[in-house]
């Protein structure tokens, strides 16, 4: 009887490995696609396994510039001015950003997603776009919820979401998700009589979906594009903040038990 040793303590991926003359992603030599290749089509080879057959890096490459600042007050670009003040490190600072990231704030992308995807999957053929728009809201209508991806409290329209698509057009990458998206801006406004705009969460979202990425990507490339901006305004804090400027000198009321 022959013995076959099992290996023990083994980590597997496919995503990369690394020899002492090289490290290869995917199977590609990091070095070669540094020299070949962008960094969406980088991002899109880590996410998908293969390198981007069509123009989905360069729509990634847009992705990341319009979402990578929103000024000051932007929640996450907040809080991580706040962390820098208190004299926390670089990584500190950057990483209580990118935490306050969530449903309200960087979130709506891939809620957006998740319910286009689904949408779009059990839609009926000939595939109808206002159909399928108008069966969205009404589901998120009666549930009494808000339309994630849509409304902006600055921009009507957004700038960064009409860019995107269009980009996205131009490069053959637009597809049903984003066709329900738009439908639904004009479904809405005939509905309601009010203007609801798709905006940069939305437009990722739908765009992702188009491009085939997991919906959870809408909010990591917002992710991953907010990242150079945190290190911006942190870097901005430590050359220019005054310490503890983000504590205001506001009375306090108590409003607990008294035990004296």
């Amino acid at each position: 009887m022959t013995n076959h040793a099992v290996e023990t303590n083994v980590l597997e991926t496919s995503i990369s490995q690394a020899f002492p003359d090289r490290i290869e992603i995917r199977g590609y030599n990091i070095v070669d696609l540094a020299g070949q290749h962008t960094f969406g089509e980088m991002v899109y080879l880590l996410l998908q396994g293969e390198l981007p057959a069509r123009g989905e890096g360069r729509l990634i490459e847009a992705m990341l510039v319009v979402m990578a600042e929103h000024s000051i007050n932007a929640p996450s670009t907040h809080t991580a001015r706040t962390v820098a003040n208190c004299g926390s490190p670089l990584q500190t600072a950057v990483a209580a950003g990118i935490s306050a990231i969530g449903d309200h704030h960087g979130g709506a992308g891939e809620a957006c997603a998740r319910l286009l995807q689904a949408a779009v999957s059990q839609a009926a053929e000939p595939f109808e776009p206002r159909a399928v728009a108008a069966a969205i809201i009404e589901q998120v209508r009666q549930a009494g919820q808000r339309l994630p991806g849509f409304g902006h409290r600055i921009h009507d329209p957004d700038p960064r979401a009409v860019f995107l698509v269009a980009k996205a057009r131009e490069l053959g990458l637009a597809g049903r998700h984003t066709e329900v998206a738009e439908a639904m801006v004009d479904v809405w406004r005939e509905r309601t009589g009010r203007s609801l705009p798709l905006n940069v969460d939305g437009a990722l979202g739908a765009l992702a979906c188009d491009m085939g990425l997991d919906v959870t990507m809408a909010k990591g490339l917002f992710i991953l594009a907010r990242t150079a901006g945190l290190l911006a305004h942190v870097q901005e804090e430590y050359e220019t903040g005054k310490p503890m400027r983000f504590v205001p000198r506001v009375k306090v009321r108590y409003t607990g038990p008294t035990r004296a």
